[in-house]
């Protein structure tokens, strides 16, 4: 009996023992996963943070020109004491360095400085480009520099008389701009997809064009416009990379981290974990079974406790905000509703007879919108969204109300429909306060906490 127990004991053991180290590998596999996913959706939120942080720099600095480029076109003399008054003013920060005039004759005219001998840039070059973003090109005022310009054509007086235009740092680009996701070890470039030139080097400066990077698929996502996700090897380093193309000229941003640092809280984990595996497996199964069926438990009592109104059963603030977050840009209706006199009832009758009502409420809209989404997003607001068409919808709250009103409630409401989430739930909520100002103005009383649209 004993030896059975024994031989049933180490075979219990063993399969358990086999089944927390297979757990313990699906884990190890399935935190590469996640946290391999969590690096794309990081590296993604950041090339487009980047993106719109570059692409508005860029922008203000042009309307900035423009507005200077006008008023220097108006001069009779673009070598005046009031042309180059007039860029002083330009306000250079630390990645536009200078700012300056190339004239037809091929000249550079600096602001408050001597003019400087041009042998780099070609005006006939230049102007034929319009306004513009060059690539690199030396700087005229930066030994052995390599710097960006931002040219736009001065006008005025019945021609084009010259290009104003701004040095930017390219080191200094890259310092301004660098992501700081992955305590700051991530680096970006930005590429030229029509010339392969990489014109903003924050990675190696080994790499030149995008063929250094030595990846087809990569070098054909960015010449076709494609914002793409790849894992690549470079030199026998593993990288995650993420690129996208960019309102700017024809150009593209690229944003790239060390596989290691990404996976690197995933291999510490796993480490960990196999060590306490050999030296506590038989605690740990025990524990694993209690820990589990405690966590099975306890993920089911939070999510349902997190998604639903404990008062109505309908889904609550947190079931709205999610769905607002992940909704996609497509036609919907929304009713947005709020209880008349819930404040008055609680004072008069106790909160127990407001309960009351808003159950009544809510139990009606269950019913007559029945597979919809109905959410309780605030103490007497609810809100629901629908693809119905809006005659279908304004029938049934036209029910709902006569139903609510017939048991001596109230209720106001707006309907609303259209793409944009955030213009049709206001729209809705303007139109359920102008019910609702009707409403307390036919009982001769203010509304409380109207808006100021619904007045």
């Amino acid at each position: 009996m004993v030896q059975k127990f024994i031989n049933k004991f180490l075979i219990a053991s063993v399969l358990l023992s086999s089944i927390v180290g297979v757990t313990g590998v699906i884990y190890s596999i399935s935190t590469l996963n996640i946290e391999k996913d969590n690096c794309y959706a990081t590296l993604l939120s950041a090339t487009d943070e980047a993106c719109s942080k570059i692409e508005s720099n860029f922008k203000n600095d042009k309307a900035s020109l423009r507005m200077l480029a006008k008023v220097i076109g108006q001069s009779e003399d673009l070598e005046s004491n009031e042309v180059n008054n007039q860029m002083g003013t330009y306000a250079v920060n630390n990645y536009i360095t200078n700012i300056a005039i190339l004239n037809s004759d091929n000249k550079i005219l600096q602001s408050r400085h001597a003019n400087v001998e041009n042998n780099v840039i070609s005006y006939e070059e230049e102007i034929a480009k319009g306004e513009h973003i060059s690539n690199l090109q030396l700087s005229t005022f930066l030994k052995d520099k390599y710097v960006l310009r931002n040219y736009v054509p001065i006008g005025g007086r019945g021609s084009t008389r010259g290009l104003l235009f701004t040095e930017l740092d390219v080191d200094a680009l890259v310092k301004a701009w660098s992501p700081s996701i992955y305590e700051g070890q991530t680096a970006f470039c930005i590429a030229d997809r029509n010339t392969e030139e990489i014109v903003v080097n924050g990675w190696n400066q080994n790499y030149h064009t995008l063929s250094d990077i030595q990846n087809e698929e990569i070098v054909t996502g960015i010449k076709t416009k494609e914002e793409g996700y790849s894992e690549i090897t470079l030199n026998n380093e593993d990288y995650f990379i993420t690129y996208k193309p960019m309102n700017i000229e024809n150009w593209d941003i690229i944003i790239i981290v060390k596989s290691h640092i990404v996976l690197a809280p995933a291999m510490k984990i796993n480490t960990n974990l196999r060590n306490f595996l050999l030296s506590c497996m038989g605690i740990f199964i025990v524990y694993l079974i209690w820990i589990m069926r405690c966590n099975l438990v306890a993920i089911k009592e939070a999510k349902e406790n997190a998604n639903k109104d404990a008062l109505t059963g309908l889904l609550n603030r947190n079931s709205y905000e999610e769905y607002c977050s992940n909704y996609c840009s497509e036609n919907v209706c929304c009713i947005y509703i709020d209880v008349n006199g819930l404040h008055e009832i609680n004072n008069e009758k106790g909160h127990m007879a407001g309960d009351t009502m808003l159950k009544f409420v809510a139990d009606t809209l269950k019913e007559s919108f029945k597979g919809e989404k109905i959410f309780r997003i605030g103490g007497d607001e609810f809100l629901i969204f629908s693809q119905e068409e809006n005659t279908i919808l304004n029938s049934i709250m036209e029910t709902v109300n006569s139903a609510i009103t017939a048991c001596n409630y109230h209720i106001s409401y707006g309907l609303a429909e259209g793409a944009d989430l955030k213009t049709v739930i206001k729209q809705a909520e303007v139109l359920m306060y102008a019910m609702k100002k009707e409403y307390y103005e036919k009982l001769g009383k203010e509304v409380r906490n109207k808006l100021d649209v619904a007045k």
